[in-house]
């Protein structure tokens, strides 16, 4: 069985967020250990996920906006006043705390990204000086052996490997013009890429290939995937599709440009 499916950008998050929960990390600690998520657009979903499948759907936090930076066609961040603080689950309960006060306790740390690289390396774009959440748990996490789990869409690839350029990049004090703020690129090596590929890998036993991307309107950045293998795996997959097939957007509250 073939099928070809077209993901928007939100229909690519809902979906990895949907097909992380069985991952064996989180299957593993959500409930027994403590699992911090960092912020972003595709772990809003994955927060949501958290608070379903924890049974505190009802616990009051903002999910449209657990986000710092966007990119709304200038490189930006959500509004301070706004924004949601950080979440981390500790046996199972969601508790506000910030991520960088609670790495030491982490079994693992949940961080998207804003690149994938052709080495499957992620990489984060920083307006804060001090490289934000990832700059404030990156050494601890590597250092101890706490896990990063990279959920990020294939649509965020560029033809080159994340850990050859960021050198060759100027860092925020070398940038002499930007659409917005100028941002460093935080390379997350080390990290678990979990893109639409490993979603699919996770939930049925298919081959999955990004055969286009781009779009207009609705498709614009959007990413095709042609999926093959036995019926009722493939199944599986589609079954998971239909179920964020048109899922409505974040409403995120950005900072005014000045």
């Amino acid at each position: 069985m073939h099928i070809q499916l077209v993901f928007n950008v939100w229909e690519s998050r809902a979906f990895i967020a949907k097909a992380i929960m069985n991952h064996p990390d989180i299957q593993e600690h959500l409930t027994t250990g403590t699992i911090a998520i960092g912020r972003g657009i595709t772990n809003a979903f994955i927060l949501q996920e958290f608070l379903n499948a924890t049974g505190n759907s009802d616990f009051e936090i903002d999910i449209n906006n657990y986000v710092a930076g966007v990119i709304d066609g200038s490189l930006w961040i959500s509004h301070p006043d706004t924004r949601t603080p950080e979440v981390i689950f500790r046996q199972g309960k969601p508790r506000i705390i910030p991520i960088a006060d609670s790495v030491d306790s982490c079994n693992l740390i949940i961080k998207g990204g804003n690149t994938l690289g052709t080495d499957w390396v992620a990489g984060v774009l920083c307006a804060h000086p001090e490289g934000g959440t990832i700059g404030s748990v990156y050494a601890t996490a590597i250092s101890r052996g706490i896990k990063i789990l990279v959920p990020i869409s294939v649509q965020k690839s560029i033809p080159f490997p994340v850990a050859e350029i960021v050198p060759e990049l100027g860092g925020q004090n070398k940038i002499d013009y930007a659409r917005g703020l100028p941002v460093s690129l935080f390379p997350i090596i080390g990290g678990e890429i979990f893109s639409e590929i490993e979603a699919m890998d996770t939930i049925a036993t298919v081959n999955a290939y990004p055969i286009a991307a781009g779009g207009v309107y609705n498709g614009a950045g959007a990413s095709v995937f042609e999926v093959s293998g036995p019926d009722t795996e493939v199944q599986k997959v589609k079954d998971l599709y239909e179920e964020i097939k048109d899922i409505k957007p974040l409403n995120v509250n950005l900072k005014p440009h000045t």
